[in-house]
């Protein structure tokens, strides 16, 4: 089984609706597109939610649904991950056919990026997460959706929302169906994330073992605290 994550950002709900939308189409769009021994699931949460409550699990294939937000800023559920992005493209540069590193190559990603042409900012925000993902060597498989929210007709956002997802499928069908493992490769990026947001955030605590298990031993001594209690003391 091929799990996908769907990381989005969102201010108003769009991306968020956007982002479930393509995991319940999965069944219908997706599926009979694979081959007999392939099988894929999707696995929706925010991009802060894969850094802060999952450890930055990177896995193969990513569809990201982002929006800008303010004066190209990220919108609620992405600001701890476009800071990553930041720092990435701080430390790499901003030439990305010159600068790459090899912390996420073996991760292939699609991009849906949502904003408003009104602002001198528009897409600001979803061009700076693809540029530090390919400047880090990962893969973006088909067109960089961009989807107006001042767009009229059939430039209208919903549409182009649409037609972006609609034309997807082929292309992640053929990305799972030629997919290869990268466990190891991707086990290397998801420490060398989290050690970044280490550095990054200063109120970033690890909250399970995966984080060097500074919280393993505590809770070894409290569940053996308990034990002596109900099994040595009088009551």
């Amino acid at each position: 089984m091929t799990e996908i994550l769907i990381l989005y950002g969102s201010q108003t709900g769009n991306s968020e609706s956007a982002a479930h939308e393509v995991a319940a189409q999965f069944p219908t769009k997706l599926a009979p597109l694979l081959k007999n021994n392939v099988d894929a699931k999707p696995t929706v949460m925010t991009l802060d939610d894969f850094l802060e409550m999952h450890h930055a699990p990177w896995t193969p294939i990513i569809i990201i649904v982002c929006s800008s937000y303010g004066v190209g800023q990220a919108p609620l559920g992405a600001r701890r991950f476009r800071e990553v992005c930041d720092a990435l493209l701080e430390r790499h540069g901003y030439n990305v056919d010159d600068s790459k590193t090899k912390l996420l190559e073996g991760v292939q990603y699609f991009l849906l990026g949502l904003g408003d042409s009104h602002y001198t900012t528009f897409f600001r925000n979803p061009t700076v997460m693809n540029e530090a993902l390919t400047a880090c060597g990962a893969v973006r498989r088909g067109a960089l959706g961009k989807a107006d929210a001042s767009g009229t007709g059939e430039d209208e956002q919903g549409k182009v929302i649409e037609r972006w997802v609609e034309g997807m499928w082929s292309e992640l069908a053929k990305v799972v169906n030629e997919l290869k493992s990268e466990e190891g490769q991707l086990k290397n990026a998801q420490e060398e994330t989290w050690k970044l947001c280490l550095e990054l955030f200063e109120d970033w605590r690890p909250v399970n073992s995966f984080a060097y298990g500074s919280l393993a031993l505590p809770a070894v001594m409290v569940v053996l605290a308990i034990m002596y209690h109900f099994l040595f003391m009088d009551s």
